[in-house]
């Protein structure tokens, strides 16, 4: 006992020694618009750190003593440094005054390199858009509806009848682009049908994109273009929110969140529910013109720190289920499979869970993900029944180490197990299994104002053996306010034409395959500037970008053989897209009015036996813009955008057979929102209530009916993709919004 009590005494004073050679850090980040959340607040020295809250509070604690960089950036405002210094068993309180910026070169992103970074020091250029800027003029609970706001993107109709869309990159098919949550490539071929529809902007902090091959860190299917949509951080969210809206097409939808935080833990729960079972036929062809829907969509997130802190380990869940129904007005879920009375139904179930690991003691260099989905869609079109799923197991393994000041380097190891089954030809084997094992590293070396960056993946093919995926970037900083990048890599892409061409299912067109075929393969290059002209303290900042892909082997749907067959086969030469844009955008800091613009002229076309012709359904040109601005007096926010497509060259079979114009029309959208705050979840009683209403589609511009021989449905001749513009006319939205801090 004695011993005990010695030993007792003796040990006493070195763990209260230990105890007290930490500190606390706190503070609060505003700017002039008040508290800022979600401001990235980190110590360089030791790569601590952690957000920001709704009242621009943080905290941090057990920091070691010492002197430390305090560095600060949110998005859309200027860094923050200063030195601090922690002493032993004290709280250093700063408060922070952040300045606006128009440039968007401070956010934090992990697109382009896989690892944290600024904007500005990205080797790689990705662009990085908010919530807020997605849903400018707009009201949406679905991201396809309003992606077409950012620069180089655009959504393409696949469908009149059933409404299903794509993502295209500078023009490219929607199939090259992938689509990642939260870094992961688990949307698999089939998702990208109707799986896109089931993503909300209430569940995303920023989506980041990058146009281009990025196959080197993202696998096979990135030829195009990555687009990453970052989930919510729920260290960020407040405890309770709800969005409610009704549009005057009688879609209504409610979105409720919450966010169950204690020490270590941090939560985040969503759930979503759309209904829209209004008929209307406005352009005269008998059928709906915009499919019914009924939705819900759940989302969860949770984030275990470690004890300092640090991020440890994060996991997510996502359930999605839709029901939806296009066709003539009789048609109902009870009449799937008809003869008589023509519609498509469809029935889409998906699950998605996420994990992130970073083990204790290692500085975050290692981490490990995973991912486990599964898709099932069910669905009628008119006759033709198509019953498909997709399951995915993904696994990934990184290692992040600092050779020097100079030197980083990033290498991983990924494990992809997929299968598919599906009623058609196409499985008549049995379950298409497919295991694709991979390996990949990037260096990334700095010398002063130039950054290089190069990469290499091999992935593993049972069909088709190695493949490989390098790529080249470079960075160079020419004063503190030009940057000029110039990237180059290649993309692989194998082929599943029933669960990503939509048209080889509706209509009435028979598919056929000329031959086996091949994976298609990509070569591309791409360079940017960008430039800020001060401007007196109203910062322009002006982006031109230039962009080739050279594809082989492209798998191009054929609608002109024959005007009752879809043929696939590899072009027998290769197909192109190349072209500029040019964006501008500019925050002023006396009048409160922030604008955005871009313009990009794109040349899209494919070579074969010597004759060159323009991919159908590939915009010539494309535009977009947006305008805020706040009138503080009244608390009322108004924003406006407006979209620009260029022509389109349609099938030949549509002109010749039907009349129908070769190319579409020159055309322009425009939409406005009106926000109006009754109180700030900011404030002293920490509540916040907001309205809003928008009108989309100002004008009124729609393209006519979508479809081919309507009136005779069931005909050989009726298609559904005659599709280059609005289908759906003006409509009014009005809602409403509350936070509880």
């Amino acid at each position: 006992m004695y011993r005990f009590l010695l030993l007792l005494f003796l040990l006493f004073p070195l763990a209260l020694f230990g105890q007290v050679q930490s500190g606390t850090l706190t503070g609060t980040i505003k700017s002039n618009d008040g508290p800022v959340a979600a401001a990235n607040v980190t110590l360089s020295e030791i790569q601590k750190g952690t957000p920001s809250d709704e009242q621009g509070r943080f905290t941090m604690n057990n920091i070691k003593t010492g002197t430390y960089t305090l560095a600060v950036s949110a998005i859309g405002y200027k860094k923050h440094t200063q030195q601090i210094t922690i002493k032993a068993s004290e709280t250093v309180t700063v408060d922070i005054q952040l300045q606006s910026k128009t440039e968007q070169l401070e956010e934090v992103v992990v697109t382009g390199t896989m690892r944290e970074t600024f904007v500005k020091q990205s080797p790689v250029k990705v662009a990085v858009v908010t919530p807020k800027r997605l849903q400018q003029g707009k009201t949406s609970s679905n991201i396809m509806d309003l992606i077409g706001n950012v620069s180089g993107l655009s959504t393409q109709l696949n469908c009149g009848v059933c409404g299903t869309n794509a993502i295209r990159i500078n023009g490219v098919e929607g199939p090259n682009t992938a689509v990642l949550i939260d870094g992961m490539p688990i949307m698999g071929a089939l998702a990208s049908v109707y799986g896109l529809n089931g993503i909300s902007p209430s569940i995303i902090d920023q989506v980041e994109v990058i146009k281009g091959p990025q196959s080197t860190l993202y696998g096979t299917q990135a030829l195009g273009g990555v687009v990453n949509i970052i989930t919510k951080n729920p260290r960020t969210t407040p405890a309770f929110s709800a969005d409610v809206y009704a549009k005057s097409t009688k879609e209504t939808n409610i979105n409720l969140a919450a966010s169950p935080k204690s020490e270590r833990f941090k939560g985040f729960v969503s759930g979503n529910l759309l209904r829209m079972q209004n008929y209307f036929d406005n352009n005269g062809d008998s059928f709906n013109d915009v499919a019914k829907r009924s939705r819900i969509s759940l989302f969860g997130k949770g984030s275990l720190e470690g004890k300092t802190g640090e991020q440890r380990l994060n996991f997510a869940a996502k359930y999605y289920d839709e029901n939806r129904t296009g066709g003539v007005r009789s048609f109902n879920h009870g009449l799937r499979g008809s003869n008589k009375i023509y519609g498509e139904s469809i029935y889409t179930k998906r699950a998605e869970l996420l994990t992130d690991y970073r083990p204790a003691g290692l500085n975050q260099q290692l981490r490990i993900s995973g991912a486990l989905t599964y898709h099932n869609q069910d669905s009628f079109y008119g006759t033709e029944h198509y019953d498909a799923e997709q399951g995915i197991i993904y696994g990934q393994a990184t290692w992040d180490q600092s050779l020097s000041d100079n030197i980083t380097l990033l290498t991983g190891l990924t494990a992809r197990y997929q299968t598919y089954d599906d009623n058609t030809p196409a499985t008549s084997g049995g379950t298409d299994k497919r295991f694709i094992p991979g390996i990949f590293g990037q260096g990334e070396f700095t010398l002063e104002d130039l950054t290089l960056l190069g990469g290499l993946r091999i992935d593993h093919h049972e069909k088709h053996g190695f493949v490989t995926a390098p790529r080249l970037s470079a960075k160079y900083s020419a004063g503190d306010n030009t940057t000029i990048r110039l990237s180059g890599g290649t993309g692989f892409r194998v082929v599943n034409v029933f669960t990503e061409d939509h048209a080889a299912l509706t209509g009435s067109r028979e598919v056929v395959f000329a031959e086996n075929l091949d994976p298609e393969q990509s070569r591309s290059i791409t360079g940017s500037i960008n430039h800020i002209l001060p401007f007196s303290g109203n910062p322009l900042t002006l982006s031109l970008d230039g962009f080739y892909t050279h594809f082989s082997n492209k798998i191009i749907p054929d609608y002109d053989q024959d005007p009752n067959l879809i043929v696939y086969e590899n072009l027998d030469g290769y197909s192109v897209t190349q072209g500029f844009s040019i964006e501008a955008e500019q925050n002023f800091t006396v009048l409160p009015i922030n604008y955005n613009m871009s313009f990009t002229l794109m040349d899209v076309f494919t070579e074969e036996n010597g004759q060159r012709q323009a991919l159908t359904y590939a915009p010539d040109y494309t535009g977009s813009w947006g305008l805020t601005y706040q009138q503080r007096a009244l608390d009322l926010q108004i924003g406006y955008t407006g979209n620009l497509v260029g022509p389109k060259r349609m099938p030949d079979n549509y002109v010749q057979n039907f009349g129908r114009d070769q190319w579409s029309p020159t055309y322009t959208t425009h939409d406005l929102k009106v926000t109006k705050e009754f109180t700030n979840v900011n404030s002293e009683n920490g509540l916040g209530i907001e309205a809003y209403i928008s009108a989309e589609n100002i004008f009124d511009y729609t393209q006519g009916s979508p479809l081919v021989d309507a009136s005779t449905p069931f005909g050989p001749e009726f298609d559904t993709i005659y599709t280059w513009g609005p289908v759906i006319g003006r409509t009014f939205s009005l809602g409403a919004r509350l936070n509880i801090r």
